[in-house]
């Protein structure tokens, strides 16, 4: 058996970054025909190093036909691929990086709430130091983001923390309790200060995506006031999606309250007084923990410091008081009554 391990090894060994390349590809377009033009290359040449590949594991990793099957054996070697690829692009950049004159690389996934405040005082921190690392940032949803990062394609989440920021060869840090609240337009009736789930029922909502943590903690507010949840309009966790739709519909959302807050300072939404039965982890940051880089340990810092001096939110200012406009099937039928009457 210690014989077989080291030749697998050795036959291992062999593999080159094109190797994981054509199986990212193979896999990715289930045909060596749709493969070769992706990989600027023939579709003989792509056979060959997808034999080359099977030879060195030592299993087929398709069945061939008309389309490629992949065998039980393929999924482990794609993770593997996945994270040669995506480390050797990560090489790339840094080093381009460092020519440029960075103080290095690091490739930030964001959620809303931190793209509002933390994460932009954290980076004009990091740049009043003089040399600063190059970053790259893309904000997402929870899931997006650890998908990403799964991939090796991003070195540190800046966000909700959940169990996942838990797993074993992970680090994590909680920064601060963030509660969520919810946004109307400026003109919706809720506004009056007075609004309550069971009003809030009554409207259409902009939900976050099914099977997230903040779509569960939405239902269980309204299952807390013994009323069932909405059956949403949309499905989204496109920010600047949700902001143009509330500000041209009578649809409610629920968003982190740094986002509330911002829109809010900006006359563009209302915050309304509801507030979650529950709510999701507190923010914080995640990133492997054996990545020493000196670029993650200062950003590290730099958020460490920003969130400490993060002045606790003032409450949200209520709207201005106007009289209570009813709900829509309702207000429906006091324009059908007027119309009548006229």
């Amino acid at each position: 058996m210690a014989g077989d391990g080291e030749m697998l090894a050795l036959h291992l060994r062999r593999l080159r970054l094109r190797h994981f390349e054509v199986l990212l590809a193979v896999a990715r377009h289930g045909s060596l025909t749709a493969s070769a033009p992706a990989l600027g290359s023939t579709q003989p040449a792509v056979s060959q190093w997808l034999a080359e590949i099977e030879a060195a594991v030592g299993v087929p990793l398709f069945v061939r036909g008309r389309q490629l099957k992949p065998t039980q054996q393929l999924a482990p070697v794609l993770r593997h691929a996945r994270r040669v690829v995506a480390d050797s692009r990560r090489l790339e950049h840094e080093l381009a990086a460092v020519a440029r004159g960075a103080d290095g690389l690091l490739r930030i996934g964001s959620m809303t709430g931190p793209s509002i405040d933390l994460l932009p005082q954290a980076l004009l921190a990091l740049r009043a130091e003089g040399s600063a690392p190059h970053f790259e940032v893309v904000e997402d949803i929870a899931q997006g983001l650890w998908e990403r990062f799964a991939r090796r394609e991003l070195d540190l989440i800046v966000g909700r923390l959940d169990e996942r920021a838990y797993a074993p060869g992970l680090a994590a840090q909680a920064l601060y309790a963030e509660p969520h609240c919810v946004v109307a337009g400026l003109h919706h009736p809720l506004g009056s200060g007075k609004a309550d789930w069971a009003q809030a029922a009554a409207w259409p909502w902009i939900l976050p995506p099914r099977h997230t943590m903040l779509r569960r903690a939405v239902d269980a507010s309204f299952l807390d006031q013994a009323l069932a949840p909405p059956v949403p309009w949309l499905e989204t966790g496109a920010p600047g999606l949700v902001q143009r739709l509330l500000q041209a519909s009578d649809c409610l959302v629920v968003v982190s309250g740094a986002a509330g807050r911002h829109y809010a300072a900006l006359g563009v939404l209302q915050v309304l007084p509801l507030r979650l039965k529950v709510d999701v982890g507190p923010i914080g940051m995640a990133w492997a923990a054996d990545d020493d880089s000196p670029a993650l340990q200062r950003m590290l810092q730099a958020l460490r410091t920003c969130a400490h001096e993060r002045t606790p939110p003032a409450a949200p200012r209520p709207a201005r008081p106007r009289r209570s406009a009813p709900a829509p099937a309702a207000a429906a039928a006091r324009r059908r009554r007027g119309s009548g009457a006229s």
